[in-house]
């Protein structure tokens, strides 16, 4: 509304401005009013009139004054803005480019009536729409003096005067941005204000209006924040507010800073009707932590009146309002439900009660004294005699607890209360801490819990009828009721129903109402129960569709019945009766269990009960107990000491019967004693390995199988123990002494016995790898036993083993160490490499065709175990070139692979020695050996000729290699090293190192052409007649990529020299090779021949195909006979040589005599032709110069005539005027043209 006043008046100064300015040139002054009045009107949108006077003039500069300016009309006749003198004053040179720029303007005692009309919408919008300049004018300054606006709404009938207005205000543009301060009243309330505003858009018809108003009556500041906006022709200012408390200064020193005043800011919605703080914040106290009321506001007094106050308080605080910020809480440990309820009843009793009818209503956000918060309390009560009658309580106690209760509470005499009740807690573990000061477990895993009940509590009847109780998830349904009379003892009787029980949390949950143990409190009763649940928690153990019906009275438990439909996996039903007491007691009753997936069962026993290493495996191999059955009798006292039991049925096929014996179980100071026989029989021998602890597969099987196990303790001696296993093919026995405490179970000693005509099939189903795994292990063993938490050691093993006898004096193996550990000693018959080789990289032999396997390797057959053994073998086989006997080594497995040490036998009449190394690196096989021979017998090495061995000598040997692969094939394969050979007195057969001079003998009586063919068997016969002998020979090698190979290898046997080299592929057993004899030539020799044979050695390394070469002999022979052949036919050739040379001599001379005669022919001829050719150039001369002087003697004459003739008189004709000398002239020649025809 006063941006709307500005403009209106904004608008008179612009219409004056332009009306002073322009009028001394444009207008009459006798006409200057009306024409004011008519472009007023047109830019306002209203009727203008000027009652008074109107000065105008223009130097220095331009002003106008205005006297009883009337804008529009109200419908009672008075003007709607009336104002007594309106002047200003403005500078002439910015008007001069378009902008009005006035530095001074005075409205003197200026009078708004401003209308509401019955619809909300002000009469100032009605008629015709203003067109007023806004952005060309610049007010630099307003003053308002004595101004007046009367707001007149007729929707509610009331009148509103703002008087007293003196204001300074200043403005960029009509449009705004306002600024101003002031002093007015308002109904009387006299107060100062500042504003600003912004721009105002027209578009939306908003602009941003700020004010702070300081009210002469209270010592505060308000400032509004928003916009002014004009919709629908309704008014309406939005925004934030904000009121501070001011302090009143005076000129005393404050000893201290004083408190800080209340606080209170908001939003605000305010029309002409109605104003609306959707919210506020009153804040009162401290800056750090005040005091805080929220809530909203309304004052409405249009057509639908209403009021509206909310105020929402935030928590009080008990210990700071009594001691301010030094103030703090505290936690009562000993607290309990009990406790607390009676704090608030004794406070409660102290609140006189009103003898008048009446309501009493509280509502508190929070109430926090000491450790205890209580928000949302609501509380509707009304006096009722002695107590009060609750229509309504409710409140929310720590852990986020719903208390909700209705009745009669009486608190004279005797305290009780008889109503209905609900507790409600969402954080269980929240309230058992404000209760009690600690957290029970159970009750700490719930989420919620909570009961509603019709209740009737006094001193000594607790009774909950109608009861709904919810533990967690647990609904149940029935009653409870608590009888504690004083003159006997308490009872308890339950009837509880419902989806699930939880014992644990229902205890806990009780112990915090009374402050001590539930279960030792209920166990002071006499207990009647009758609980069913489709759910059944107790000590940590879940039971599903429990119902049982027990009492509980005076030392005697009657078990009516028990019926468990499933724990963890399990149905049981059970009954019976105990009486008595520890010290005499009797009882029985029996029992059926039945199972069908036993690792449930076997879970939740091997996690209740104490740890035990029975319990780890029976957990470990619960699938062996699937689909059990049995039944118990058991007996208590009576004329059987302490407790026994009679158990039958079976278990995953096993047909079970046992003895249990427990005759101390109840006496506390007694020994240990007790007796279980236990027998099993299947026909599945994996399920009885499975059932007895072992780990067995469902590979393999030996048959009908029976188990007997006896124990038998006494006193703290170990148990003493038989165990027997038997089918129709092995019979297993061990007897001894046993330790069965958890502590050191296991330990003992005894003597163990096997036989088995194939103990494969075990070895399969416990997962036990061998090597040539498979060919059947007939076994018998025998040995003595000790185990200790340490180690398990083996005396006196003696056996056999697929007909391999093993002896060992101990061989122990070590349980401290994180790998299975095999230490000590070992005697066998006979130990195979490839055997060793398998474990390491698995098959290494194709079983078909015995070649070596080109699969990849797979893992080491006894893994990460490690083992460190002294072996001695009558005999180790290492899979090629003959066996070693007398063997001895140390072998060691780590990581998967085995290390030979330290070997030492005797292999082919000498000796050997060295180390082996064998490993598998995650597929990678590593090779690696080096060892040495000495003086072995070559003989044996050698193939066999018609004569017997083909060589014969004593050698040694050195020999290291190595290799890797990823499979056995490629390991060969990739094999490296060298060595070295050295044979001392090598005897080669059949090879005659002075074969040569006889053999020529021969050769020459043969006549023809020398071939190959003809000269093989001859030399054949000669050299293989007699026997080489070499002294020490040296052959070194290598071993590159799986190949062997000695080159370059030389020996020299009287006047020949044999050479060889050799070539072995050991992957493929093939043989590349060849031996030579060079024969000494003496004067035979020839130089590109040599007298030399050759044996070509190839394929098969055991066999090998041999071819005696005779090519470089045939070679030498022939050049021998060639060499003979060129002396006889040099020659011949040298007497035909001479006899051609004088042929050509002869021929030589005629030819050149020839020549000569010819060239004397052709000088002559060229004589001839070059005198006649002179002759006719001559003759040609003459007759040229005859003619010449013929010409010129006619020429003198001519001249002459022409010197004697008369001169002509006439005129010559025209002819021979174009033609001098009277040459007639030659017609024209045109037929040579283009185009022209003759």
């Amino acid at each position: 509304m006063l941006g709307r006043i500005l403009l209106t008046a904004g608008g008179l100064l612009v219409v004056a401005l332009f009306a002073a300015l322009l009028a001394p040139f444009f207008v009459d002054w006798t006409d200057f009013r009306v024409e004011f009045e008519q472009r007023a009107s047109r830019i306002l949108g209203k009727k203008v009139v000027v009652h008074g006077d109107v000065d105008a003039r223009i130097l220095p500069f331009p002003s106008v004054t205005l006297h009883d300016v009337r804008v529009g009309q109200d419908r009672d006749g008075q003007p709607q803005l009336h104002a007594a003198r309106f002047s200003m004053d403005m500078e002439l040179a910015p008007f001069l480019s378009g902008e009005a720029r006035i530095f001074d303007m005075r409205l003197e005692e200026p009078k708004a009536r401003v209308r509401i009309l019955p619809d909300g919408t002000l009469d100032w919008m009605r008629g015709s729409r203003a067109d007023i300049p806004l952005r060309t004018v610049v007010i630099e300054g307003v003053n308002i003096t004595n101004g007046s606006i009367d707001i007149i709404d007729e929707q509610s009938g009331q009148t509103r005067q703002l008087a007293n207005l003196n204001a300074d205000l200043s403005a960029a543009s009509l449009a705004g941005p306002w600024r101003g301060e002031g002093y007015g009243s308002l109904d009387g309330e006299e107060a100062a204000f500042t504003l600003a505003t912004g721009e105002g858009d027209a578009a939306n018809r908003t602009m941003p209006l700020r004010l702070r108003i300081l009210p002469d009556a209270v010592p505060a500041a308000i400032e509004l924040d928003g916009h002014l906006v004009l919709a629908e022709d309704r008014p309406a200012y939005n925004g934030r507010f904000a009121t501070n408390a001011l302090e009143e200064e005076d000129e005393s020193e404050p000893v201290q800073a004083p408190p800080p005043g209340p606080r209170l800011k908001g939003s605000f919605e305010l029309t002409n009707e109605r104003i609306r703080i959707p919210d506020y914040r009153l804040e009162v106290g401290p800056l750090n932590n005040p005091y805080v009321v929220t809530g909203e506001a309304t004052l409405d007094t249009g057509e639908a009146p209403e009021f509206l106050l909310t105020a929402d308080g935030q928590q009080i605080d008990v210990n700071r309002l009594g001691e301010g910020e030094r103030a703090k809480t505290g936690r009562d440990a000993a607290a309990s439900a009990q406790r607390r309820i009676q704090a608030v009843i004794d406070v409660a009793a102290q609140i006189p009660i009103p003898q008048v009818p009446g309501r009493a209503s509280f509502s508190l956000p929070a109430v926090v004294a000491n450790d205890t918060t209580v928000r949302d309390i609501r509380i509707d009560v009304r006096p009722a005699g002695t107590g009060w009658t609750v229509d309504s309580f409710a409140a929310t106690f720590p852990g986020r607890t719903q208390v909700e209760a209705k009745g009669a509470l009486t608190l004279a005499d005797d305290v009780s209360f008889v109503g209905d009740m609900l507790v409600a807690s969402n954080q269980p573990s929240g309230l058992a801490a404000w209760l009690s000061g600690s957290v029970d477990p159970a009750i700490r895993q719930l989420k919620t819990a909570g009961f509603s009940a019709t209740v009737n509590l006094t001193q000594e009847l607790q009774r909950f009828a109608n009861l709904e109780l919810a533990v967690g998830p647990a609904s149940l349904r029935g009653s409870i009721e608590r009888h504690a009379p004083a003159e006997a003892g308490p009872s308890l009787t339950v009837e509880l129903a419902g989806n699930e029980i939880d014992l644990d949390a229902m205890r806990a949950l009780g112990s915090l109402i009374t402050g001590n143990d539930a279960g030792e409190d209920v166990l002071d009763h006499s207990i009647g129960a009758s609980l069913k649940a489709e759910r059944f928690t107790a000590f940590g153990v879940g039971a599903r569709d429990v119902e049982t019906v027990f009492t509980l009275s005076e030392g005697e438990l009657a078990l009516e019945r028990l019926t468990v439909g499933d724990l963890a996996g399990a149905s049981m039903e059970a009954q019976g009766q105990l009486q008595g007491s520890l010290l005499d007691y009797s009882g029985s009753g029996s029992m059926t269990m039945r199972v069908g997936e036993a690792a449930g069962f076997i879970a939740m026993l091997h996690n209740r009960l104490p740890k035990h290493p029975i319990l780890d495996r029976l957990a470990e191999n619960s699938r062996w107990f699937d689909d059990t059955r049995l039944a118990a009798d058991i007996r208590v006292g009576g004329e059987t000491a302490g407790l026994s039991a009679t158990i039958t049925g079976t278990s995953n096929g096993s047909a079970v019967n046992a003895e249990l014996a427990l005759p101390t179980v109840f006496n506390l100071t007694g020994s240990r004693e007790g007796s279980l026989s236990v027998q099993l029989e299947n026909d599945q021998t994996a399920v009885l390995l499975g059932q007895l602890g072992l780990d067995p597969l469902p590979l393999g099987d030996d048959g009908p199988a029976r188990v007997s196990l006896d124990l038998r303790q006494e006193g703290d001696q170990l148990s003493v123990a038989k165990l027997s296993f038997s089918t129709d093919r092995t019979q297993f026995h061990g007897e001894g002494e046993v330790e069965l405490s958890s502590s050191a179970f296991g330990t003992g000693q005894g003597r163990l016995t096997l036989r088995s005509e194939d103990v494969e099939p075990y070895l399969l189903m416990t997962g036990i790898g061998i090597p040539q795994f498979g060919t059947g292990l007939p076994t018998t063993m025998s040995t003595e036993i000790s185990i200790s938490a340490d180690n398990v050691r083996l005396d006196k093993l003696a056996g056999e083993f697929g007909g391999n006898r093993v002896a060992s004096d101990t061989l122990t193996l070590d349980r401290s160490s994180s790998v299975t550990m095999l230490s000590g000693d070992l005697a066998v018959d006979s130990l195979d490499l490839a055997w060793l080789a398998e474990a390491v990289y698995g098959p290494v032999q194709e079983p078909e065709t015995g070649q070596l396997w080109e699969k990849p390797f797979s893992m080491p057959i006894f893994g990460t175990s490690e083992a460190r053994l002294k072996v001695r073998a009558a005999m180790f086989r290492p899979g090629m070139m003959g066996d070693i006997r007398d063997f001895s080594a140390t072998i060691e497995h780590r990581n998967g692979g085995i290390a030979i040490e330290d070997a030492a036998g005797t292999w082919q009449g000498g000796k050997i020695g060295g180390r082996l190394a064998i490993n598998n690196g995650e597929g990678t096989g590593i090779f690696q050996t080096r060892f040495t021979v000495e003086d072995a017998d070559l003989a044996a090495l050698v193939w066999d000729g018609q004569d017997g061995p083909i060589a014969t000598g004593r050698f040694s040997a050195l020999v290291a290699a190595e290799s890797t692969g990823n499979t056995p094939a490629d390991l060969l394969d990739a094999l490296n090293g060298s060595g070295e050979i050295t044979i001392a007195t090598l005897t080669i057969n059949r090879l005659d190192p002075e074969a040569l001079p006889p053999f020529l003998e021969e050769v020459d009586k043969l006549e023809g052409e020398v071939t190959e063919e003809r000269i093989r068997p001859l030399a054949e016969q000669f050299v293989r007649r007699g026997q080489a002998t070499f002294r020490e020979v040296v052959i070194p090698f290598t071993i590159t990529d799986g190949e062997a190979r000695a080159q370059n290898v030389t020996a020299d046997a009287g006047n020949s020299r044999v050479s060889g080299e050799v070539r072995v592929d050991l992957l493929e057993q093939a043989l590349h090779g060849e031996l030579a004899i060079a024969y000494e030539p003496g004067d035979e020799g020839l130089a590109g021949g040599e007298p030399m044979v050759r044996w070509l050695y190839s394929g098969d390394l055991e066999n090998p195909s041999i071819e005696f070469d005779v090519a470089p002999l045939t070679n030498f022979l022939s050049l021998r006979a060639f060499e003979r052949e060129r002396r006889r036919v040099e020659m011949l050739q040298a007497s035909v040589l001479e006899k051609q040379r004088l042929r050509r001599e002869v021929a030589l001379y005629r030819f050149l005599e020839a020549e000569r005669q010819a060239a004397r022919e052709r000088a002559e001829a060229e004589e001839r032709a070059r005198r006649e050719e002179e002759e006719r150039q001559r003759a040609e001369a003459a007759a040229r110069a005859e003619r010449e002087r013929a010409e010129a003697a006619a020429r003198e004459a001519e001249a002459r005539r022409a010197e004697e003739a008369p001169p002509a008189l006439t005129v010559p004709p025209v002819q021979e005027l174009i033609a001098p000398g009277g040459a007639p002239l030659e017609p024209p020649v045109f037929q040579s043209l283009p185009g022209v025809e003759q």
